[in-house]
């Protein structure tokens, strides 16, 4: 079956990214990191104006192609963990739609509810000091045992895997563009078989993550949930340490926007679920069928 989006959802979709690109997400990251939470929190009042939290619980294909755009351009914020408590406590939807931060966490899949500091709305008491998490703009914090919500992980693992697809995507780009300038020995290392294969297998890995997330996205399956998580956790994973490969030291820098993506990428890989998790998930629930 061939996905393929509808022209409002891809109207949607292209609005969230208009926005995105204007505001400049990669620069708001950076605020954040720096302790600036305004122009990421900027971002986020804009993208609940153009209707985008209040869609959480009802169009689960529209949110995922809006956080797919929120991972390409670094946007940040607990966007998985609000859009996911939005869908799980009706109550507060109004609230987190109009533009209300809520997080989450779901021990021991996800011990910490991340930026807690900044929420108005937790599901469970947050204990301790902020955590440092590989992606700055993440403050993590240690919450109590929670009840299982199944609902809650599959949302939330789902959200997080479309915002992967997002952040691998942006870094392969990135680096495509890369290898297009940088000259080796006379000749762009773009044209030399071995960084075309990396490339390239970077770019399958995507491909053929992305019409798992969408199709999760319609069947809201368990299977499909698990399976859409792991292969995009895995696939961004790969796209990341192929741009970290290819762009060679100067990835690693703090000044690099590479680097803002990589520290994402690698944060939320294991976020709500890492690849491990959920293939012995989908199993188990395979071998429970």
């Amino acid at each position: 079956m061939r996905f393929a989006l509808t022209a409002e959802q891809r109207d949607f979709r292209d609005a969230v990214d208009s926005l995105l690109r204007k505001a400049n997400g990669i620069a708001a990251a950076r605020a954040w990191a720096a302790g600036d939470t305004k122009p990421g929190l900027r971002i986020w009042r804009g993208l609940a104006a153009t209707g985008m939290h209040s869609l959480a619980g009802e169009y689960p294909v529209e949110l995922c192609a809006a956080m797919e755009r929120v991972g390409y351009h670094a946007a940040p914020g607990p966007y998985p963990e609000a859009l996911a408590v939005a869908t799980v406590r009706p109550d507060w939807r109004g609230s987190i739609a109009g533009g209300a931060i809520a997080t989450a966490a779901m021990p021991p899949v996800m011990p910490f509810a991340p930026n807690a500091d900044i929420a108005d709305f937790c599901l469970t008491e947050t204990a301790g000091e902020p955590m440092a998490s590989l992606d700055p703009t993440r403050s993590l914090f240690a919450v109590e045992s929670v009840p299982t919500d199944d609902l809650l992980l599959d949302n939330a693992a789902l959200f997080t895997a479309a915002q992967l697809l997002g952040l691998g995507r942006a870094a392969l780009d990135m680096t495509v563009a890369y290898a297009k300038q940088r000259v080796q020995y006379g000749h762009a290392i773009g044209e030399y078989q071995a960084v075309k294969h990396r490339l390239a297998d970077a770019h399958t890995g995507l491909e053929f993550a992305r019409p798992l997330v969408f199709a999760a996205a319609l069947s809201a399956d368990a299977c499909d949930i698990s399976a859409a998580k792991a292969a995009a956790s895995g696939a961004a994973y790969r796209a990341a340490r192929a741009a970290l490969q290819l762009h060679g030291a100067i990835g690693y820098t703090d000044e690099y926007d590479l680097s803002v993506y990589f520290k994402k990428i690698r944060a939320l890989h294991a976020a709500w679920g890492g690849p491990s998790f959920h293939r012995d998930r989908l199993l188990k629930r395979i071998g429970d069928l």
